[in-house]
């Protein structure tokens, strides 16, 4: 049975499961964690007054510290060069296209993402050119993806969780909405819309604002989102999709810390996948972290509705790269349910779906080539039905396209 739950405008409908478009929040502390460059082992930096958080495992002799008062300075070794330059060598660098020729395309029989994005016809193309998909490791850091359909099940082959809660009770059905995208869905014995059959889904579980005990539940304290994408990188994961944001800015130490690891990554060509938030806003007036982070490999992905207009809930402006219809999208819940939920929580994944199926094809393409094939294949054309300034860079993603320009351009 379908739950519905969210209210459109001035349509009813029913409110049956606790989920909202604000379920994306997770919270930062000033914990006084931040990160160093040293060889020193844990005894070692502990004898100079650094308890050890973390050790990197995706960037070279990156630790994330705590000093202790020992009333001993700092060793020679425990220095603070070359690291910090990294997130200036991957400045956010967009490229001007001109879309505007794009067409409207409002196809009144077409009210979900597979068929508006044209994800069947790019799926078509690939059966008919008989290619055999690659499979693409994505990583879901986020509130738990559990496998309550076996759809979700064979594609999750990797678990961790980074808080110290393991009742699955009380896990938000959030992640496992986004596993349903890429695993597909599940309504009564039919499958619906695989949007990425080729992907295989690494779960990592980190503490949302709403959680029980949220901050006492959190390993690793104030590091743990930069943790979760180490550990997503050195899993082995080409795309990393974060749909959630900060209830705040982020602790310039903790913001450091993740823009490494997202810089770090890039030279791997990986990309994040980021929704935009849900706060109506212009992202260059009222920025959102991390989707507000100036990186190159970060695609930040607002929402459209089935009409073609900007969703009235979804950050807008030149700051978000592009749109997915993520309006009423059909996915399992957490008990293998299927809700109707919306928001750029699922936007972010949609726009992973079609990355996955272009790194399918073509695995070795770089950030720069897929970037372009990206953004310049996307449709320009929104309906102004809640104002002509809310858009996207670059407008609404088109699957087929992008695949076309792949073929072209690799």
């Amino acid at each position: 049975m379908k739950k519905c739950l969210f209210i459109l405008f001035i349509f009813l409908f029913c409110s049956c499961s606790k989920f909202s478009i604000n379920d994306d929040k997770i919270q930062t502390t000033s914990d006084g964690s931040y990160v160093i460059e040293s060889g020193l082992n844990d005894t070692e930096l502990l004898s100079y007054g650094k308890e050890v958080v973390y050790r990197f495992k995706t960037v070279p002799n990156m630790i994330a510290v705590k000093s202790i008062d020992l009333g001993k300075s700092d060793h020679n070794f425990i220095y603070s060069n070359n690291i910090y330059k990294i997130p200036e060598q991957n400045e956010k660098n967009r490229e001007i296209f001109d879309n505007s020729n794009s067409s409207q395309n409002l196809n009144t029989n077409c009210l979900n993402a597979y068929c508006e994005a044209n994800f069947d016809k790019a799926l078509s193309e690939i059966q008919t050119k008989n290619i055999n998909l690659n499979s693409i490791k994505i990583a879901i850091i986020d509130s738990g993806v559990i496998p309550s359909t076996y759809l979700i099940q064979n594609n999750l082959v990797d678990t961790l969780n980074l808080t110290k809660d393991e009742n699955k009770s009380n896990w938000a059905s959030h992640a496992t909405y986004i596993s349903s995208i890429f695993a597909g869905t599940l309504d009564q014995s039919v499958v619906k819309n695989i949007y990425a059959k080729n992907a295989k889904i690494s779960s990592i579980k980190i503490t949302f604002s709403d959680d029980p005990d949220a901050n006492a539940n959190k390993n690793y304290g104030s590091m743990q989102l930069a943790v979760a994408m180490d550990l997503a990188v050195y899993l082995g994961a080409k795309l990393i999709n974060l749909s959630l944001s900060y209830t705040e800015k982020p602790d310039e130490n903790v913001e450091l810390a993740e823009k490494i690891v997202i810089s770090q990554a890039a030279k791997k060509n990986i990309l994040f996948l980021v929704a935009a938030g849900n706060e109506s806003s212009d992202l260059q007036k009222i920025p959102v972290y991390p989707a507000s982070y100036k990186l190159n490999n970060i695609i930040t992905v607002g929402s459209h509705s089935s009409y073609l207009s900007l969703a009235s809930s979804s950050n807008y402006g030149d700051d978000v790269d592009i749109s997915a219809q993520a309006s009423l999208i059909e996915l399992n819940n957490k008990n293998g349910e299927v809700d109707l939920v919306s928001g750029t929580s699922f936007a972010a994944p949609l726009v992973g779906a079609a990355l996955s199926l272009y790194f399918g094809i073509f695995p070795n393409a770089n950030i720069s080539r897929v970037l372009t094939d990206l953004f310049s294949s996307a449709n320009s054309f929104y309906s102004s039905y809640y104002g002509v300034n809310k858009k996207t860079l670059y407008g609404r993603l088109d699957v087929k396209s992008f695949i076309d320009n792949g073929f072209k351009n690799n």
